[in-house]
């Protein structure tokens, strides 16, 4: 019996309590599991995957790959922050591709963090698309039966609760982490979570509550607002 367990359990209980919700379709999402281990000693971190294109649609938002001189720049983007993080990055022969049945699978499996981190490296490590090789896929995470587990109704009705969760908790874009209900979108706001943990009274002092009183100006219509949803 390890002498430490007890008092690991105690930590790991006194954590506060995180969702990060990612699709395999994002490379940023593979920087942020690449790196989550920074959160881990402050976070009780549960990986979530979610469907991105359901997002955009529920929010009216194009995504950027879907923007040719934004996919240029985001994938130009990937290259250079790779260097800086110091990780191996090959972007697929194609991209956007389509996750569903990679999302599906993982939810089939049950989310497990590892498998969801093999699964961002299969694609943006190894550069393999995940909708062309899925039998790929299915052998890295050792799954035999993976085409039909992907056709049973709970597992799809798992994701879209998964997702439609996300979309609830304000989540509009991944990856995105969710802490105390508050959501931090991007790989690049790692150091604001970390802040956020040693100062639980950020978003109460009056900087952050005056955001609240800003009105809007022009609006555009959200997807849901013009029935796309």
């Amino acid at each position: 019996m390890n002498p430490h367990a007890p008092e690991a359990a105690a930590q790991s209980r006194a954590k506060k309590k995180a969702t990060l919700y990612v699709d395999l379709i994002s490379p940023y999402a593979y920087f942020y599991l690449k790196r989550i281990d920074q959160l881990h000693a402050l976070l009780n971190v549960s990986v979530t995957p979610v469907l991105f294109g359901a997002m955009l649609s529920h929010w009216g938002q194009l995504g950027p790959a879907e923007i040719e001189s934004k996919r240029r720049h985001t994938y130009q983007h990937c290259v250079w922050l790779a260097k800086r993080f110091g990780l191996p990055f090959q972007m697929p022969a194609r991209h956007p591709f389509n996750p569903l049945s990679a999302l599906r699978l993982l939810v089939a499996m049950g989310n497990p963090p590892q498998a969801i981190v093999q699964a961002s490296s299969f694609v943006f490590e190894q550069g393999r698309d995940p909708e062309l090789d899925f039998a790929g896929l299915c052998d890295m995470l050792g799954v035999d039966d993976g085409v039909s587990r992907i056709q049973e109704l709970a597992v799809k009705q798992a994701l879209q609760a998964q997702t439609q969760e996300a979309i609830d908790a304000g989540v509009f874009g991944v990856p995105s982490l969710v802490v105390d209900g508050h959501c931090f979108w991007g790989v690049d706001t790692m150091d604001w979570v970390m802040d956020y943990l040693q100062d639980s009274q950020m978003f109460e002092r009056s900087d952050m509550k005056s955001i609240e009183r800003v009105a809007w100006g022009v609006r555009r219509k959200t997807g849901e607002e013009r029935g796309l949803r």
